[in-house]
């Protein structure tokens, strides 16, 4: 249900829709906000807001909303749908909204996994580039018609302008032959028809046909006989020049209609994508956050400004609110001290979620759905109807009553005054009562001392007051809540320049309780403001400490960051010299094996070239102390927030450290200790190592471990892969190439050797997985798996046989 009109009105929901109008570039757009209404379901209201969300996120990350031109093609699309007759330069407009569309659908789909609701509010049918394209060839960029539209059309221009050539050389030739009764060397067009200004006292000079005079009557415009037969030429090739021009015209129509659904939702984007760039350049001005709407009618607003007030004054107060279902709000204090101000920003808050629009508030604030609202603000005394500032406010009231439901949002300021105090005290009561009976959430503003004092007796009421400064005489705009507050009418009327004899006679007349009773609240709010001024000095200070903590914490990791990268750069250039030497080592055996040497001397130079193998490789001594030295960040990925639990370990680099997962992630933020210290960090700076998931990564995609990692334990001998120590059994048959896999275990055997390696490719994988279960399986085998990548990694199996 939509808020009543007056409800519109008193919460000045106009003025707020025409700020958010001001910050969209297209008319239609600009129409749109100022049309803005709340949504009137649960559901519309968060989809909505799930786009500003998105649309804030990307403007905030740099990545804004791509907007471009949009013309207003509104009467054009219906024109078009009514098979009625267009313009090229309507057309072109119409392109320029397609081709904002387009740059909008690509820009949207290219972030549908982070920005899903935007890409789906932005979506356009991309068989409209076909169109486009089309129209791109038709139009030229200034909006006219080009001759490429069609070979007639090429055709019929070209006459044209021949035509037109031939007539103004014959024009030019009779401006030189009757230059003496010329008013001036110049010709000129009348009626479609070329002319010459000839002096109307000599006109007789000059054969041809009149087609006009001056003003003056002393030029006369005369087209010259030679030159009407190619002016007959020249209007019947522009007829049909311009009948083909109809002709394209109305094909290019006809192309457009067929679209005409997918022209009206690609316009529809468009607007869509205006209207959230106003609401983010709004958002940005309030420095609002997007505040999702819950399903439950509840109002926790943490530090909130009024929004229209945040625009227009720097310095607006922010306070914190809470109202819920079946519970009411009393707030009191001074005239002109920001009550009425509360109750309105109570009443946007729950309006401007259900629009879409973000909050000025804090992170943790929420806000529920709330459905009708109502609101009764201001002076609705009538002449016409003949309602005195009572009787309208009474009306109202019955409105209100008559109305109110489970879930309602009532917001009543000064409710019953204007009459009687005694009797509007106890109607004030009796309604507020009423209202809470019946489940909805209402917010009042007061100086009646009965309903101050009801949230004493009846749990339902909480008080909430505006402060007053009496040092500066002046309200501070701030809301207290739990504490009523004192009317302080004398102390007003003083700053507002009522004579002190008169104020003082005035505190004289007041009853003596009045006086004290008074005194007591002010002395409530002042010690309640110096709470809150020692709360927030000691949030301050514990803010500063964290900050230099996380600071110090930084400054240690960079430091620990750059030693380990230090090291790690000197250890890769030592493995590198090892690695050359490693070659030539082999070289040198090749050598040897070429010039007939030994085989006791071939193996010698095998050992020696092993044992730099085992030094250089990845799980060699050399390789292991490398591990270590490796900086923090690497072999580390982000999380995603579905993998977070409490209790895991994950690593946030701006603290350098490693934390404890303290609950599960809520609204893109995690709960983490640290310590003992407590805090929240973004999800999107979480890391996690790679070495804590891959387990459960096996699991999780219903895999266990490969077996050519599981087979080997965890010493094994480390040697250098060779030719004689390599079988290849690339391109055979499985059970040929199995045959010659145990003929070359037989031969390896036989020399004395316990390792040796069989290249098989990577292929379909049927024979590497082929020749890997025929090792397990081997008798001979010790253990097996996967080869080194500097031994060829997975195109190659090493194995170790039994001693």
């Amino acid at each position: 249900m939509q808020p009543s009109t007056k409800s519109i009105h008193d919460l000045e929901w106009p003025a707020l829709t025409a700020q958010l109008s001001s910050r969209c570039q297209s008319v239609q757009a600009q129409l749109r906000a100022r049309d803005l209404a709340p949504s009137e379901t649960l559901d519309e209201a968060r989809e909505r807001m799930r786009r500003t969300a998105e649309a804030l996120r990307a403007s905030r990350d740099g990545d804004p909303i791509p907007t471009g031109p949009l013309p207003d093609v509104t009467d054009v699309l219906l024109r078009i749908d009514r098979v009625a007759e267009v313009t090229s330069l309507e057309l072109h407009q119409l392109r320029e909204a397609m081709r904002t569309a387009h740059t909008l659908r690509r820009w949207s789909q290219a972030r549908r996994a982070t920005h899903p609701a935007l890409a789906a509010a932005l979506h356009s049918d991309p068989a409209l580039d076909r169109l486009l394209s089309t129209l791109d060839l038709a139009i030229d960029p200034d909006g006219t018609l080009a001759d490429r539209a069609s070979a007639d059309l090429a055709r019929c221009r070209r006459q044209v302008h021949d035509m037109r050539g031939r007539v103004v050389q014959r024009l030019e030739e009779f401006m030189a032959k009757y230059a003496a009764v010329l008013q001036d060397r110049f010709y000129t067009l009348r009626d479609g028809r070329y002319v010459l200004p000839v002096r109307s006292d000599s006109h007789i000079r000059v054969p041809g046909i009149v087609h006009g005079s001056s003003g003056s009557g002393a030029t006369l415009f005369i087209e010259p006989r030679p030159v009407v037969l190619l002016g007959n030429q020249l209007k019947v090739l522009t007829a049909e020049m311009e009948r083909e021009e109809a002709r394209v015209l109305m094909e290019l129509a006809e192309r457009c209609r067929s679209e005409i659904a997918g022209l009206e939702e690609a316009h529809e984007a468009c607007v869509v994508a205006d209207l959230l760039g106003g609401i983010v350049s709004l958002a940005n001005d309030l420095k609002a956050i997007a505040v999702e709407p819950e399903s439950e009618p509840v109002l926790d607003l943490r530090r909130a400004r009024h929004p229209l007030l945040a625009l227009s004054t720097a310095g607006a107060v922010p306070n914190d609110l809470s109202l819920r279902a079946g519970r009411v709000l009393v707030v009191s204090g001074p005239n002109a001290g920001g009550k009425t101000v509360a109750l309105k920003t109570l009443g946007l808050a729950a309006m401007m979620v259900r629009a879409g629009l973000a909050l000025p508030v804090q992170e943790g604030s929420r806000v529920g759905w709330f459905d009708p609202v109502f609101c009764d603000v201001g002076d609705d005394q009538s002449l016409a109807r003949n309602l005195s500032t009572f009787s309208a406010h009474v009306s109202n009231l019955a409105v209100v009553l008559r109305g109110v439901r489970p879930g309602a949002l009532v917001l009543l300021d000064e409710l019953a005054g204007g009459t009687d105090p005694e009797e509007g005290s106890a109607l004030a009561a009796a309604v507020l009562e009423t209202l809470a009976a019946r489940g909805a959430a209402v917010a009042v503003t007061t100086h009646y001392e009965l309903l101050k004092t009801l949230a004493v007796r009846d749990e339902r009421f909480i008080n909430a007051s505006v402060g007053f400064d009496l040092a500066t005489m002046a309200p501070t705009f701030a809301v207290t809540m739990g504490v009523p507050g004192a009317s302080s009418a004398l102390a007003v009327a003083r700053r507002f320049g009522v004579p002190d004899d008169v104020v003082e006679r005035a505190r004289g007349l007041l009853p003596e309780h009045a006086g004290s009773r008074e005194d007591v609240l002010r002395r409530l709010q002042d010690e309640e403001r110096a709470t809150r001024l020692a709360r927030s000095a000691a949030e301050d200070e514990s803010r500063a400490i964290t900050a230099l903590r996380v600071e110090l914490e930084a400054e240690k990791h960079s430091l620990r960051v750059k030693e380990r990268e230090r090291l790690s750069r000197e250890g890769s250039e030592l493995v590198g010299l090892l690695r050359r030497a490693r070659e030539e080592l082999r070289d040198a055996q090749a050598k040897l094996r070429r010039k007939k040497v030994g085989e006791e001397d071939v193996r010698e130079v095998e050992r020696a070239v092993n044992e730099v193998a085992k030094l250089a490789s990845i799980d060699g001594a050399l390789g292991r102390g490398l591990e270590a030295l490796k900086p923090a960040g690497a072999g580390r990925r982000k999380v995603r927030e579905d993998e977070l639990r409490p209790g895991m370990k994950v690593y946030v680099p701006r603290l350098g450290n490693t934390v404890e997962v303290l609950e599960a992630p809520s609204r893109g933020q995690l709960r983490v200790a640290a310590g003992a210290l407590k805090l929240m960090v973004a999800v999107d700076e979480v890391q996690l190592d790679a070495g804590d998931e891959s387990g459960a990564a096996e699991v999780v995609r219903g895999r266990a471990p490969s077996a050519a990692a599981s087979e080997a334990p965890g010493e094994l001998e480390r040697v250098l892969r060779l030719e004689s120590n390599t079988c290849d059994v690339r391109g055979l048959r499985a059970d040929d190439a199995l045959g010659m896999v145990d003929t070359f275990l037989d031969r390896v055997l036989g020399q004395g050797s316990t390792t040796g390696y069989v290249l098989h490719g990577h292929g379909t994988g049927a024979l590497k997985l082929a020749v890997r279960e025929h090792l397990k399986r081997s008798p001979w085998v010790r253990a097996s798996r996967a080869a080194d990548p500097e031994d060829g990694g997975d195109a190659f199996t090493a194995f170790w046989l039994k001693g």
